[in-house]
C-alpha cells in the first residue's frame, strides 16, 4: 500500500468516526426541542386556566355586588359593568383555551358557554332581586365547576408533564450514552490511527530523513531500515543507490584505479588529519618514490600494461612492514610513503633511509605481468614534518624537489628535502612561467657560433645556440634556463621557435650565395617526443635543404632506450639530414654508436681538447679519432679551441674543422654574416 493510500485511509476513517458521532448526537438535540415544546404547551394551558378561573371568580364577585346593590336599592351599574368586564375576560380566554380533545376542558368550555347564555337572558331585563339572586347562583355554580375541573386538569397536566419529562430524559440519557460511546469510539479510533500513522508514516519518514542526511553529509546511514512496498521503500532504495554512487565517487576521488593505492587527495586529507591531531608533538616522515622506468614502459607497452605493472607494484608497497607506513600514488610515476609513529616516537632520517632501502630492494626484484618481465628503477626524495616543512603543501613540495634532485643523480639515489628546497622550487616555478611568457613574446632567439675549416680559412657552417633576449636588452645564457625547459614540456616549444628561425635565416643567406650548414643540439628530452614534427615544420617553413641541417646528439642522450632513440635518428636521416655525435671522447663514449647510428660527424669534447695541451695521451687519443673518422669517411670537429696554440696543436694532430672562443663566441644573426665575410677576407686572425 502506498503512503498516499495510507494517508487517505486515515483521513477517511477519522471523518467517518466524526460523522457517526454527529449522527448520534444530532437526534438527541431534536429530543430536547420536542420536550421543550410539550412543556411550553402545558405551561401556557395552565396559565390560561388560571386567568380563566380568575375571570369566573370576578363574575361571581360582581354578581354578589349586583345582588347587594339591588337589595339595598343602590345603583347597580357599577356591579353590572364589573360583571360584563369579567365576562369579556372569560370569553377571551375561552376562545384561546387549547382544548385539543381534552374532555375536562371541553366540558368546562361547554358549561361556561351555557351559563353565559343564561346570564345574557337574565341581563336582557333590568335587574331585580330575583334576577340578581339567579345571577349569583349561576356564577357560584360556574365557579365551583371551573375550580373543580381546572384543578383536575392541572393535576393531570402535572402528572403527564412529569411522566413525559421523565420518559424524554430517559430516552435522552440512552441516546447520550450512545453518543458518548460513539465519541469514545471515534477517539479510540483516532488514537489507533495516530499510532498507525506514527509507526507506518512518521517513524519511517524520520528514519529515512535521518539516513538521507547521513548519506548527504558523508556519514554512515542508520542500519535496519526496512524496504517497504510504498514511497518510503522507493526512497530507501533510491537512498541506497545514492549511497553506492557516493561510495563509488569517494573511491574515485581517493583511490587510484591502476595501483589500487590511495591517491593524492587521500594523502592531502591524511596529512591534514595528522597535523590536526599532532600539531606540535611527534613527527612523521614522507618518502616520494619516483619510478624512473615508468615512462619507458608506457611508451613501449602501452598505458594499460604500465598501469598493470603499477598495480603489481602497489601490492608490494602494501606489504611494507619496516615501520607503520601507508602508501599513496600521487602522480603517474610517483608513489608516496607516509611514516607515522604517532606521539610515541619521532621519525628520523635514519628511518627514511631504512624504508627507502627496503623499497629499492623490492624494486630490484623483477615483476611478472601478463607474461612480461619488468625490472624497475627508482629514485627517492624524503622529508620530516615539522622539521623540514610548516604545512602539508610545503611538506609535499619539499619532497618533490628532493625527488627531482635525486633523479638528476640517477636511479637508486635518495635525497632529503629541507625548507630551502621549497624556496628553490618556487624560483623554479617562477622561472618556468617566465620562460612560458618569453616563448609567447618571441624572446628566445638563435645565436650562431662559427665552424671553420682552418686549412682553407673558410666558414663551413655554424652551431645554433639558444639565447634569451630579455625585454631590457639583457641576454641570458642557456645555463640559467635550459634545465628548467628540459624539466618540462617547454623544451619542445623552445626548440620549435629557435630552430624555425635559424633555418629561415640560414636559407636566406644560402640563397644569397653562402654555403653554410646549420647544426642544432637535439635535447635528450625531445628524443622521446615527436621531434620529427618540429624538424619537418622548420624545414617546410624555411625551405632549407635538409642536407644542410645537422642534429647534434650527445652520447648521454643515447643511453636511454636505444631502439626508440635509433628509430628517431633513422627518421631524421631519412629526411636527408646530417647527424653529429656531440661531446665524443668523454663520458659514455662507445664505438657501438658509430656503427649503430648513421653518424656523419664527430665533435671532440672541449674537455679532451684542453687535456691535449698538457697530456700526450690525450693527443694520441685525438690523433686516433682523426684516423678513425678518416677511415669511416665522417667529419671531425674539434670544440673548445680557445687560443692560437690550440689551433696549431690541433692542426699538428690532423684536425682541420674547429670551433671555439678563439674564433668567436656565439653571435646574433645580424652580426654573424659580417663576421664570416671579415674572417674569410683575412681581416680577422685565423
Amino acid at each position: 500500500m502506498s503512503v498516499r493510500t495510507k494517508l487517505l485511509a486515515v483521513m477517511m476513517l477519522v471523518s467517518l468516526a466524526i460523522m457517526v458521532a454527529g449522527l448520534v448526537i444530532v437526534p438527541s438535540l431534536d429530543v430536547d426541542r420536542g420536550l421543550e415544546a410539550d412543556l411550553l404547551g402545558r405551561s401556557n394551558r395552565i396559565s390560561m386556566s388560571v386567568v380563566l378561573q380568575r375571570g369566573i371568580a370576578d363574575m361571581q364577585r360582581n354578581a354578589v355586588l349586583l345582588q347587594s346593590a339591588v337589595a339595598a336599592g343602590n345603583d347597580p351599574s357599577v356591579a353590572l359593568g364589573g360583571l360584563q368586564s369579567a365576562r369579556a375576560v372569560v370569553r377571551n380566554q375561552l376562545a384561546f383555551l387549547p382544548v385539543d380533545g381534552n374532555p375536562t376542558l371541553t366540558a368546562l368550555r361547554d358549561a361556561i358557554r351555557d351559563r353565559d347564555a343564561q346570564i345574557d337572558a337574565l341581563l336582557a331585563v333590568p335587574p331585580d332581586a330575583a334576577t340578581a339572586g339567579q345571577l349569583t347562583k349561576i356564577t357560584q355554580q360556574l365557579q365551583s365547576q371551573a375550580s373543580h375541573q381546572l384543578a383536575a386538569q392541572l393535576e393531570r397536566d402535572n402528572t403527564l408533564g412529569i411522566r413525559a419529562t421523565t420518559d424524554e430524559f430517559a430516552r435522552l440519557r440512552g441516546r447520550l450514552a450512545i453518543a458518548l460511546a460513539a465519541v469514545c469510539g471515534a477517539l479510540l479510533l483516532s488514537v489507533v490511527l495516530t499510532i498507525f500513522a506514527y509507526r507506518r508514516l512518521l517513524r519511517p519518514l524520520g528514519a529515512v530523513t535521518g539516513s538521507l542526511n547521513a548519506v548527504l553529509t558523508g556519514r554512515e546511514p542508520r542500519a535496519g531500515i526496512v524496504e517497504t512496498q510504498d514511497e518510503f521503500g522507493d526512497i530507501v532504495r533510491a537512498m541506497r543507490r545514492i549511497q553506492a554512487q557516493a561510495e563509488h565517487i569517494r573511491r574515485i576521488a581517493y583511490l587510484d584505479p591502476g595501483s589500487k593505492l590511495p591517491n593524492r587527495n587521500s594523502l592531502d586529507a591524511e596529512l591534514r588529519e595528522v597535523r590536526r591531531l599532532r600539531p606540535i608533538d611527534g613527527t612523521h616522515g614522507l618518502l616520494l618514490i619516483g619510478i624512473d622506468t615508468y615512462g619507458a614502459i608506457r611508451s613501449g607497452f602501452g598505458s594499460r600494461l604500465a598501469e598493470a605493472v603499477l598495480g603489481a607494484l602497489g601490492e608490494r608497497f602494501n606489504e611494507l612492514d619496516v615501520l607503520p607506513t601507508q602508501a599513496f600514488r600521487i602522480d603517474a610515476d610517483v608513489i608516496a610513503v607516509l611514516i607515522d609513529r604517532g606521539n610515541s616516537e619521532a621519525v628520523t632520517r635514519v628511518d627514511l633511509k631504512r624504508i627507502a632501502a627496503e623499497v629499492m630492494q623490492r624494486f630490484t626484484r623483477p615483476l611478472e605481468v601478463e607474461g612480461q618481465r619488468f625490472l624497475l628503477a627508482a629514485s627517492a626524495g624524503g622529508a620530516i614534518y615539522p622539521d623540514d616543512a610548516r604545512d602539508p603543501d610545503e611538506y609535499v613540495n619539499v619532497c618533490l624537489e628532493a625527488l627531482r634532485l635525486a633523479r638528476v643523480e640517477g636511479p637508486g639515489h635518495l635525497r632529503f628535502g629541507e625548507r630551502g628546497h621549497t624556496h628553490r622550487l618556487r624560483r623554479h616555478l617562477a622561472l618556468t612561467e617566465q620562460i612560458r611568457t618569453g616563448l609567447r613574446q618571441g624572446q628566445f632567439v638563435p645565436f650562431f657560433q662559427p665552424i671553420v675549416d682552418i686549412t682553407r680559412r673558410k666558414v663551413t657552417g655554424a652551431e645554433t645556440l639558444t639565447r634569451w633576449r630579455q625585454p631590457d636588452g639583457r641576454v641570458t645564457l642557456p645555463g640559467e634556463f635550459i634545465f628548467v625547459a628540459e624539466g618540462s614540456d617547454l623544451i619542445a616549444d623552445m626548440t620549435r621557435a629557435v630552430l624555425a628561425r635559424a633555418c629561415t635565416t640560414f636559407n636566406g643567406w644560402n640563397e644569397r650565395g653562402q654555403a653554410l650548414s646549420l647544426s642544432f643540439n637535439l635535447s635528450a628530452k625531445l628524443l622521446s617526443t615527436n621531434v620529427m614534427a618540429i624538424v619537418r615544420e622548420a624545414l617546410e617553413q624555411s625551405r632549407l635543404d635538409p642536407a644542410l641541417l645537422c642534429a647534434e646528439v650527445t652520447e648521454t642522450a643515447l643511453m636511454g632506450n636505444i631502439d626508440d632513440v635509433g628509430a628517431v635518428l633513422d627518421e631524421l636521416r631519412g629526411l636527408g639530414m646530417q647527424l653529429a655525435l656531440d661531446d665524443f671522447g668523454t663520458g659514455y663514449s662507445s664505438l657501438t654508436h658509430l656503427y649503430r647510428f648513421d653518424v656523419n660527424t664527430l665533435k671532440i669534447d672541449p674537455v679532451l681538447t684542453r687535456a691535449a695541451t698538457q697530456s700526450e695521451r690525450a693527443q694520441e687519443i685525438i690523433r686516433s679519432m682523426v684516423q678513425l673518422s678518416a677511415s669511416l669517411n665522417i667529419r671531425l670537429i674539434v670544440e673548445g679551441v680557445e687560443s692560437e696554440d690550440d689551433v696549431r696543436l690541433m692542426q699538428k694532430l690532423g684536425c682541420r674543422l674547429m670551433q671555439g672562443f678563439h674564433f668567436s663566441r656565439a653571435m646574433p644573426e645580424e652580426q654573424f654574416l659580417e663576421w664570416v665575410r671579415a674572417y674569410e677576407a683575412g681581416v680577422l686572425a685565423a
